[in-house]
């Protein structure tokens, strides 16, 4: 299901007063899954789209994998999402909790956020991210409703690929740089956040095919990927790009 279509299936049972308590969205967590989300957010608080695409609502609680195992602990569960989404919206209206790499939950965590889907408050919904369901536990699973948006890795293909592999592997951050800044040129202004994201999906692929290679130790590759996503983080807000790269060269070691 394409991302528009799944934003309609949502948006009308939310009209309807038939919204699920829970959306399990499988597909590109930073990607088409993470646009399906902003356009929740901004239908259920259209009045405060700044807020929604700062992440600063408070209306909005959100959760993600972290630490050197990348998992989500029962603490951050409760902390994060549990607890917020248990109090009265300031907005009088929805509360949303986001949840993103559900897969990575932990036993503890699953559990404790299964009771909170179990018995939610009244105009609550939970957001479910994962490129993983198989991954996920069982009863999440089954008091969710489930959104397959398309599979796709978004990465530059071809002699771009090939370009910005080279200069990675070469920690050149000034040819990085201005790789970007020519794959920017090509396209018009409204494209430019795509370019910027494939750019950084296919360093980000370069990690993970590191990790899954074996070559450096797992709490190691687990860092290149943080690096690599604060660098896209970064570089979302107009810092400059040789200096982000530079920074995010220094932090990746490769086998």
């Amino acid at each position: 299901m394409e991302v528009g279509a799944a934003f309609d299936l949502i948006s009308r049972a939310i009209d309807a007063g038939r919204a699920a308590h829970g959306y399990l969205i499988v597909g590109d967590v930073r990607g088409n899954c993470a646009e399906l989300v902003s356009r929740v957010l901004h239908k259920l608080f259209p009045a405060a789209a700044a807020q929604v695409d700062a992440g600063t609502h408070p209306d909005v609680s959100t959760l993600e994998p972290e630490g050197k195992a990348r998992m989500i602990t029962v603490d951050a569960m409760r902390d994060r999402i549990v607890a917020p989404m248990s109090e009265t919206s300031f907005s009088g209206g929805w509360k949303v909790g986001v949840i993103w790499g559900a897969d990575r939950m932990n036993p503890q965590s699953a559990n404790a956020f299964l009771k909170a889907l179990e018995e939610p408050a009244p105009n609550t919904l939970y957001l479910l991210l994962t490129d993983q369901p198989d991954s996920m536990l069982p009863t999440i699973v089954s008091r969710t409703q489930r959104v397959d948006l398309p599979a796709s890795t978004g990465e530059l293909a071809g002699e771009d690929a090939e370009e910005v592999a080279a200069a990675f592997a070469a920690k050149d951050a000034a040819a990085l740089a201005a790789k970007l800044a020519a794959l920017k040129e090509d396209v018009d202004d409204a494209d430019a956040p795509l370019v910027r994201k494939a750019f950084y999906r296919t360093m980000m692929a370069i990690v993970r095919r590191a990790m899954l290679g074996g070559g450096i130790p797992l709490y190691r590759a687990f860092r290149n990927v943080d690096a690599v996503e604060d660098a896209y983080r970064q570089s979302c807000r107009s810092m400059n790009d040789e200096a982000v790269i530079s920074l995010m060269l220094d932090r990746v070691v490769m086998p």
